[in-house]
């Protein structure tokens, strides 16, 4: 059982670093949220409309509370896809605990725009599924999307996640006006995973 804390500072890989958010990284993500507005109203409920830099700071500092804090079942700790130095905003991720005692969890993501297509959200989901099997434990890992949402499930399928099911009506589109099926995809062996080495703190 998974118990205090969640163990993470920093995982690296040569191109890119996950890390907990903070409060200073308030004016990269708000300008990656504004580059990327179009791709995220499509897709996420909360970019229906534009973040403020005051609400992004609230969020970020929401987000180093829990980090701070014991690990709870269904609380997202959110993380930051970071170029090595620290200084380029990727995208965002976050690891959502959905049962402690297994422990099992679920992933998500989404990537700055000026960033796609170049395989570091794939790459940074692998490193970041690798490291809660290797130093979490985890005995399950799923990855829960839209049916239409093609882009993030292909993340799952390059990653050589199961596609378990598709639940028919299971969410409302992100802009609430119709209804839509979700694709649940898990891992439940490293060794399905592509070869990636990492280094994590």
């Amino acid at each position: 059982m998974l118990r205090g804390p969640i163990p993470l500072k920093v995982i690296k890989t040569n191109r890119l670093m996950i890390r907990p958010v903070r409060i200073s990284d308030a004016s990269l993500m708000h300008t990656a949220m504004k580059t990327s507005f179009a791709s995220l109203k499509e897709w996420m409920p909360w970019a229906q409309s534009l973040a403020s830099l005051r609400d992004t700071e609230v969020y970020l500092a929401h987000g180093e509370r829990i980090w701070s804090s014991m690990a709870q079942e269904g609380v997202e700790q959110p993380l930051q896809i970071m170029d090595p130095t620290d200084r380029i905003y990727y995208g965002a991720t976050g690891i959502k605990p959905t049962n402690l005692t297994i422990p099992t969890f679920e992933i998500g993501y989404w990537v700055n725009q000026q960033y796609a297509g170049q395989g570091l959200i794939t790459e940074a989901m692998n490193v970041l599924s690798r490291y809660l099997f290797q130093v979490l434990k985890a005995k399950r890992i799923e990855i829960n999307c839209e049916e239409a949402n093609t882009k993030s499930s292909n993340v799952a399928v390059r990653l050589n996640y199961d596609l378990e099911g598709k639940l028919r009506n299971h969410r409302l589109s992100a802009d609430g006006k119709q209804l839509s099926n979700s694709l649940i995809f898990s891992c439940i062996d490293i060794q399905r995973l592509p070869e990636q080495s990492y280094y994590s703190e």
